[in-house]
C-alpha cells in the first residue's frame, strides 16, 4: 500500500529549485469493499494538501458533480451504472484507492502549497467502453472505417485570488487523429498529467472536450480518474512571470531541432529537463548558455514537457515532437 509522502528537496549545485512537495494518494481514506464516497449533503472531502469539491443531487439521489474517492474495481462494465470505476482496474501502482471526477470539477489547494505539479490520470471504465465500442448516446471512436479523427481531452485551468489564469494544461484521454491508425489510442493505464506550467494557484478546475458532439452537447461520458495528486510550495524571490515571458522555445511543433532561448540575465547555471507525457525524463542538461539547441530527432512523436530551472524558479512549457 502506498503512503502519503511529504519531503523537502535539497538544493542542488545546479540551482534546481527548493520545493516542499506533498503527494496525496487517498490511501488514508476508509470505505467498505467495492464502494465510493457518498454524502447527500454535498460535503467536500480533503487530503493534507487539497479540498475536493463534491455535489449530490438530493431530489434525484445521484452524484451530480465534482469528485468522489473510490475503491471499486471493475474494468469491464461500460454503462451508466458504472460511474466510479477506472479502466486501469485499481489505483496507480496497484493501490486500493483513487479518485474519479466529472467535468467542471474543482480542487482547492490548501496552504502552504501553491502549485499543482501534476497527478496520474486515466479513463473511467464507462468513458473507455463508450469510446471503444460506442453506445446509445456516443459513437465508436474512429467510426466504422477507423479513420474518423476523433479525440477526447481534459484541460486544467488555474485560479489565483478568484481570477482565472491565462495558462492551461491539457491531456488527451483519447486521440484518433493520426495519419497511421496504428497510433490511435484510448488511455487505459495510469499516465502522468503535468500541470506545473499553471504556476501559482489557489484552485484548479477541469474542463472536458470531445470531437463527438450532438444536438444536446458532448456525447462522450465526461468522467476521468486521478491518483497521486502532487502539490508543492516554491520558495522564489523573483517574479516567476518575468521568467515565463523571457523564455522562448521554437520551433514548436518541431521535427527534431528545438531552440531554448532565455532573454534575461541570470546569476546561476540553467537546468534543462525534458519529460514525456508519462513523466519519464528523456533529456537533462545544466548550462551557462542563454541560447541552447537541443536535438530531439531520436524521440518518438508526441507531447513533451520542457522544464527550465533558473535562479530558484521552475518554468515548464509544452512542446510537440512531429
Amino acid at each position: 500500500m502506498k503512503k502519503t509522502i511529504t519531503f523537502l528537496s535539497l538544493a542542488l549545485a545546479t540551482s534546481w529549485v527548493n520545493a516542499q512537495t506533498n503527494i496525496a494518494n487517498f490511501e488514508t481514506f476508509t470505505l467498505s469493499t467495492n464502494s465510493f464516497y457518498k454524502d447527500t449533503n454535498s460535503v467536500p472531502f480533503q487530503t493534507t494538501n487539497a479540498l475536493f469539491r463534491y455535489s449530490w443531487d438530493k431530489p434525484f439521489s445521484y452524484w451530480s458533480g465534482g469528485f468522489s474517492y473510490t475503491n471499486k474495481q471493475d474494468s469491464t462494465n461500460g454503462n451508466f451504472s458504472n460511474l466510479y470505476n477506472c479502466r486501469a482496474f485499481k489505483g496507480y501502482n496497484n493501490s486500493n484507492f483513487y479518485v474519479t471526477g466529472q467535468n467542471f470539477g474543482i480542487i482547492k489547494i490548501k496552504s502552504p502549497y501553491n502549485k499543482v505539479d501534476g497527478f496520474y490520470i486515466t479513463n473511467t471504465t464507462y468513458a473507455y467502453k463508450s469510446m471503444k465500442n460506442g453506445d446509445s448516446f456516443a459513437k465508436k471512436f474512429g467510426g466504422p472505417s477507423g479513420n474518423d479523427p476523433d479525440w477526447f481531452k481534459i484541460t486544467a485551468k488555474g485560479y489565483l485570488n478568484g481570477s482565472l489564469k491565462s495558462d492551461s494544461s491539457e491531456f488527451y484521454l483519447a486521440d484518433y487523429r493520426f495519419s497511421n491508425n496504428a497510433n490511435d489510442y484510448i488511455v487505459q493505464s495510469w499516465q502522468w498529467f503535468n500541470t506545473a506550467n499553471l504556476g501559482q494557484v489557489d484552485s484548479i478546475q477541469f474542463f472536458m472536450y470531445s470531437s463527438d458532439v450532438g444536438s444536446f452537447g458532448i456525447n462522450t461520458p465526461l468522467f476521468f480518474s486521478i491518483d497521486d495528486f502532487t502539490t508543492s510550495q516554491l520558495f522564489v524571490g523573483i517574479s516567476e512571470n518575468s521568467y515565463i515571458s523571457n523564455l522562448f522555445l521554437y520551433p514548436n511543433p518541431t521535427n527534431g531541432n528545438l531552440n531554448i532561448d532565455f532573454h534575461q540575465n541570470v546569476s546561476n547555471p540553467i537546468g534543462i529537463r525534458i519529460m514525456d507525457i508519462t513523466g519519464k525524463e528523456v533529456y537533462t542538461q545544466t548550462t551557462n548558455e542563454l541560447k541552447n539547441a537541443i536535438d530531439l530527432s531520436s524521440l518518438t512523436q508526441g507531447v513533451y514537457f520542457v522544464e527550465v530551472i533558473v535562479d530558484g524558479t521552475k518554468v515548464i512549457k509544452r512542446v510537440t515532437k512531429l
